[in-house]
């Protein structure tokens, strides 16, 4: 005989069954995973079972007309979530992806579709007729072809006839032609399904206030997007709101409740989780963590925060690259937040971070995080107004490719991190309090080498060809003129660049033989050194301490490209890193 809580036990094994389908699915291919919901013994079960955020993302990856078998296995919450996410832009609707979402499930489940509109969606119905028809009731005594063009009917009474609007496009007048054929269809399915109630539908739809109900169309899936971290534009944004480490025990502590046997069986979202790789601070913590219930609420959380992270960015994202993306931009603020909250304590780091993790809301450590970020973001704006290379009316190009792309990394409205190592785009958003203090070095660094050239040049820029100067060659340029006892400009040339048979005798001073290659020796490096504080005033031993790695690698730089040439096949054309005269 079987126990009283047989039941029970069977009802958690198929939840968990179904949980661990999910978890196999979503790692899958589109099309695998469409193939494999297919062929589950319990597909419609298992579809429901999806948390509406992966189901989203699963039908974009399979593709929307591919994944019309999943769209009509659906549950009605998951079509809520459907249009919630899809039809709306910020606070207002997008009748374009009215068309495509409702013809979706007009082709999916047509008759499932017309009774969830009238027992669920009549006011979104009523309020995407208005926008779209022109109705007309055709008195007893009134012939059809007064009305015009345009209009059709079902029952010789009703007339209905779609908004016309001007197209500039191809694809406008496409979309036109879509919407027309999607009203059409739906409102004859209407019309046949129970045609009282098509009546008073259009009668509805013609004769209410719009602005009052899609206020409160706006409001009410506002509370439904809000669980799941979709909050409006205008609360996400807040996520950019920075926050200090020190200011994180001052937002409290959060509480890890134990599950009740019926909100224990909520699906879990695992999507966001599955892009978590490397081996940052946050992934380590959390591998840290044994208690499946604690990682199943950081899980949810996780999911929350990158879903108001999307609606902040105010980028769509639909497949799973872009969710990628957003996961990876997530795990690194969280990585610098984590990594900034436990600076200066003892103890191992994935303990100390596992335990912040349980304690402080995951979006308070991604703002820790973003701070760092932004706080470079605010000290370059406010140093580019006052800087000499500004004030010279100069490009970022004069920073050379490494400083310019970390600057204008930086000026970005949100920080990006310059990479040169990427390719398809050298920005990327910070992935650790690692990346944000290097970064930092790089801004402050040529902060002093912009201080220096303004005590060594003055307010006036030395004339030269403006597209090739860059601090290198400025800097390299003037010590050569200096050694050659040549004037910091040249008024007869019009340019401070050298001559080709002046700039050979420099040359040939600047190397040294050794071990049958050239090199520049300490020697030329410490005139280098000396010349910069003298012309500059400033002291040798600050510029050693502030710009010596700099140095260093100017004449590294110097070396690589240069000990090759020989004296007399020196071309201008060919040469970056001094002005030389054609």
């Amino acid at each position: 005989m079987d126990s009283p809580n047989a039941p029970e036990r069977a009802h958690a094994q198929r939840i968990q069954q179904l949980a661990e389908s999910r978890q196999r699915i979503l790692a899958m291919s589109a099309e695998d995973a469409l193939a494999a919901i297919l062929d589950h013994p319990q597909p419609a079960a298992l579809v429901h079972s999806f948390p509406e955020t992966d189901l989203h993302f699963l039908i974009h990856d399979i593709g929307l007309q591919d994944a019309l078998p999943i769209i009509q296995l659906a549950s009605n919450r998951q079509w809520e979530y459907l249009l919630d996410v899809e039809t709306w832009k910020r606070d207002r609707l997008n009748d374009a992806k009215i068309t495509t979402w409702l013809g979706l499930l007009l082709q999916a489940a047509p008759q499932r579709l017309i009774q969830w509109c009238f027992d669920e969606k009549l006011e979104f119905m009523e309020l995407v007729l208005f926008r779209n028809i022109d109705l007309y009731i055709r008195e007893t005594d009134q012939s059809a072809s007064d009305l015009g063009e345009g209009y059709l009917t079902d029952d010789d009474a009703f007339y209905v006839r779609f908004v016309d609007y001007p197209t500039t496009t191809p694809a406008e007048e496409a979309q036109k032609k879509q919407r027309n054929a999607m009203l059409g269809e739906l409102l004859h399915r209407i019309s046949i399904f129970d045609h009282s109630r098509y009546q008073g539908l259009l009668l509805e739809a013609a004769s209410m206030i719009p602005a009052e109900i899609e206020e409160e169309l706006y409001r009410l899936r506002n509370v439904r997007l809000a669980e799941k971290g979709f909050l409006p534009f205008q609360e996400a944004i807040g996520i950019y709101q920075p926050l200090r480490p020190g200011e994180l025990a001052t937002k409290g502590n959060k509480a890890f409740g134990r599950p009740s046997a019926e909100k224990g069986q909520l699906p879990v979202p695992g999507l966001a989780a599955t892009f978590l790789e490397g081996d940052d601070l946050f992934v380590r913590g959390l591998k840290s963590i044994s208690d499946p219930h604690v990682l199943d609420l950081l899980q949810v959380e996780l999911a929350s925060l990158c879903n108001q992270v999307i609606t902040a960015d105010d980028q769509p994202v639909h497949g799973r690259d872009q969710l990628a993306a957003v996961v990876k931009k997530v795990s690194g603020y969280l990585s610098s937040g984590l990594e900034q909250a436990i600076s200066g304590k003892k103890g191992q780091r994935e303990t100390l971070a596992a335990k912040l993790l349980q304690r402080h809301l995951l979006a308070d450590l991604f703002r820790c995080g973003f701070a760092g970020a932004l706080d470079l973001h605010w000290q370059a704006t406010r140093w580019r107004k006052g800087s000499w290379f500004q004030a010279q009316k100069l490009g970022l190009t004069f920073w050379d490719e490494a400083w310019m792309g970390l600057l204008g990394g930086l000026l970005l409205d949100q920080p990006k991190f310059y990479d040169p190592s990427m390719t398809g785009g050298h920005y990327r958003d910070f992935r650790s309090a690692e990346e944000i203090d290097a970064t930092r070095d790089g801004f402050n660094q040529m902060a002093a080498i912009d201080r220096l050239l303004a005590d060594l040049v003055g307010s006036k820029t030395p004339p030269t060809a403006k597209g090739f100067l860059t601090f290198k060659n400025l800097l390299l340029t003037l010590w050569a003129r200096s050694w050659l006892k040549l004037s910091a400009s040249d008024p007869a040339g019009g340019t401070i660049a050298v001559s080709r048979a002046a700039f050979r005798d420099f040359y040939q001073w600047l190397w040294t033989e050794k071990a049958g290659r050239r090199i520049i020796d300490d020697a030329r490096k410490e005139h280098f050194i000396d010349w910069l504080a003298e012309a500059s005033g400033m002291p040798d031993v600050d510029l050693r301490e502030r710009l010596g790695a700099v140095f260093e690698g100017l004449f590294k730089e110097i070396e690589r490209e240069l000990a090759p040439v020989l004296p007399g096949n020196l071309d201008p054309r060919y040469i970056q890193l001094f002005l030389l005269k054609a």
